[in-house]
């Protein structure tokens, strides 16, 4: 037993030798080299804010600038979470998101870098809260810039805005935002998103020397002490050691012609006041026009829209909040849905001109073609079910218009003739084993499909196959891909939804002789001096092939539909323009169809495309021909400067 305890004894001895020898070591002999350690000068960045590039029309009027305006920030290390709360409150900032933000930089050990708390602050607040800094530790306020959008509502859906960066953005692992600082201000829709790496430019920074524990230093003085004499907690309220300038942005020139940007906003809002005039819904709607030869976009309107300068300082104040709940509840429509590029409506008649064309490529058809409608129910080939009718039987004037008689392909254009084409879809079905031929021949001209425009959101539109009835079925019936199936598309109904984005492209490949170009609003990029960077010219998505006799023949019947006993004859009478152009009513499910007109100027050396659509209007007398026709006609006459009188309010005819 002794010699275990001795044995025990002298174990405990050794350790605690080595211990106490540990400890000199570490005090006395290295203790030079950890105070060294501890004092060493680090180098620790702040951000300066780059001016964000300017945004110009085509001919070079201004659309979004940048003014100077206030920045506050805080380094989350200096100032606790209670009275970041207490100063978001006073600056009227994003309580939650600025906690959040807060939250996630002590997590991610990033507390000494500067966080934003509000962007483009009011002078009175800023000085309130320089006059209090005391109370709000780690404050800094910084000159900075902030967006301009001088010509309010006017092209919201085609700039978008910008606002600080979420934190989900910051995590999304989405290459845009990689890389940012938590308070970096980034665009948050349009091209301000879309173009986002090109316009924000690339930050300066200060620069300050800290040590160990993130405290500022001066290495001038041998004993380590600080240039004030007292130790700096918030380098970033310092001078800083060295200063790089930023580079601002660059400069994006978009398609946009500004002047008839701002008429076809105009009569897009006519159109719709129209529809509303004669007691429809109307809740919206959106209006096109675009080059043909390259997909430039000369005009993208939407309604509802709002006014993107709201978005900048954040949706804060109670004025600000109370606009926002306003714009985002069931009664405003969706004003930030950019309907030309994100809305998916029935293309209606102005589907005609595609399904002619595919039954005179594949065979079905010729130009002498005729069909005969003596109003009788059309019924598909050895089918005694269904009841297929034109508009014409449908119309309240029935009695006056009579059945359509017999037309050949441009004449049923002309009148929109449901049954010629209802006949067409039935003898390609009977021609052919594939039964997505005729899915297919719209596929061609980008239906179904994105057009790649560089706005975001953008949706696919969709045409019915065999293969997707088969999915989207909810019993065996409805599983069931049929002719009456190919019935419905030919005229642009049934399942089929297309963006009006989607429709003026496939009419822009009728201007141009069979290109499907790729529309865009970008054109250039110029640096600050005006100096071109680069031309933005997407290469188009292909050529169609369409043979040229065909698209003839199709340009012919859309000229009828404006020239005497055509469905828009009302809409034109009288003007100088050589309109060819086609409307649409599209039918809806338990709501006011969707109006549409597309045409063009064909005696014009370089035309311009143009198309109306309104949600929720009217049919027959009340339809296509009062709303989106004359809207189409004004904003042509403007563009051409031809004097026009005032179109008709109402229609002798009407195209469904």
């Amino acid at each position: 037993m002794q010699r275990r305890v001795v044995a025990l004894a002298t174990l405990a001895s050794i350790f605690f030798v080595i211990l106490a020898f540990r400890l000199w070591e570490l005090q006395v002999l290295a203790s030079d080299d950890y105070q060294s350690s501890a004092q060493a000068t680090q180098t620790r960045s702040m951000k300066v804010p780059a001016q964000r590039g300017v945004i110009y029309d085509r001919n070079g009027e201004v659309l979004a600038n940048n003014q100077s305006g206030f920045n506050v920030t805080v380094i989350p290390n200096a100032i606790s979470r209670d009275k970041l709360g207490e100063l978001a409150d006073l600056l009227k900032a994003d309580k939650k998101e600025v906690l959040s933000r807060y939250d996630s930089a002590i997590a991610s050990g990033n507390q000494y870098s500067p966080m934003l708390v509000k962007e483009n602050a009011g002078r009175e607040d800023v000085v309130y809260v320089s006059e209090n800094s005391d109370e709000f530790g780690g404050l800094v306020v910084n000159d900075d810039y902030v967006r301009n959008y001088s010509n309010g509502q006017l092209l919201a859906h085609v700039l978008g805005y910008t606002g600080a960066v979420t934190q989900e953005e910051l995590d999304s692992g989405d290459s845009t935002f990689k890389g940012l600082d938590n308070d970096a201000v980034v665009g948050k829709d349009g091209v301000e998103l879309s173009y986002e790496e090109t316009l924000r430019g690339k930050p300066g920074k200060k620069e300050y020397e800290v040590d160990a524990l993130g405290r500022q230093v001066d290495t001038d003085k041998a004993d380590g002490s600080l240039h004030d004499g007292g130790d700096e907690e918030i380098p970033e309220l310092g001078k800083p050691a060295r200063t790089t300038d930023p580079t601002p942005g660059e400069n994006l020139k978009l398609t946009i012609d500004l002047n008839l940007q701002k008429n076809v906003d105009k009569e897009l809002q006519a159109a719709i006041g129209r529809a509303k005039g004669k007691g429809h819904a109307a809740t919206g709607g959106a209006a096109l026009a675009i080059d043909p030869a390259n997909g430039e976009i000369l005009a993208m309107a939407g309604k509802p829209d709002f006014d993107p300068q709201m978005f900048v300082g954040g949706i804060t104040d109670d004025e600000k909040i109370k606009q926002y709940e306003y714009l985002t509840s069931e009664e405003a429509n969706s004003p930030f849905t950019n309907r030309a590029v994100q809305g998916a409506y029935p293309g209606a008649s102005t589907f005609k001109p595609f399904t002619g064309l595919a039954g005179l490529a594949d065979g079905a058809i010729s130009s002498s073609t005729t069909v005969t409608d003596t109003g009788a129910c059309w019924r598909p080939t050895a089918t005694s079910w269904g009841c297929w009718q034109s508009w014409r039987e449908n119309s309240p004037k029935y009695q006056f218009l009579g059945p359509h008689g017999t037309q050949n392909y441009a004449q049923a254009l002309m009148d929109s003739n449901d049954k010629f084409f209802y006949q067409v879809a039935d003898w390609m079905w009977n021609k052919t084993n594939d039964k997505d031929l005729l899915p297919g021949y719209y596929q061609q001209f980008g239906f179904g499909q994105k057009t790649g425009v560089d706005l975001p959101g953008e949706a696919a539109g969709r045409v019915p196959t065999q293969e997707w009835q088969q999915e989207a079925g909810t019993t065996e019936d409805d599983k069931l891909w049929s002719v009456g199936r190919w019935v419905n598309l030919s005229i642009g109904q049934g399942d089929l939804l297309v963006t009006p984005l989607q429709l003026i492209r496939g009419y822009a490949a009728l201007a141009n002789g069979g290109t499907l170009v790729t529309p865009h609003v970008g054109k250039e990029i110029e640096d600050q001096q005006g100096n071109l960077i680069k031309e933005i010219s997407p290469a188009p998505a292909g050529s169609l092939g369409v043979d040229p006799s065909y698209l003839q023949e199709t340009l012919r019947g859309l000229k009828m539909v404006t020239g005497p006993g055509g469905t828009a004859e009302d809409a034109f009478k009288g003007t100088k323009l050589d309109v060819v152009g086609k409307s649409g009513t599209g039918e809806e499910w338990g709501k006011d169809p969707i109006n549409w007109f597309v045409g063009w100027d064909q005696s014009k050396k370089d035309p311009v495309v143009v198309l109306v659509m309104v949600e929720a209007g009217g049919a027959f007398e009340d339809g296509s021909e009062v709303t989106a026709a004359p809207a189409v006609r004004n904003i042509l006459a403007s563009y051409y400067g031809v004097e026009t009188s005032s179109s008709s309010s109402s229609s002798s005819s009407s195209d469904p």
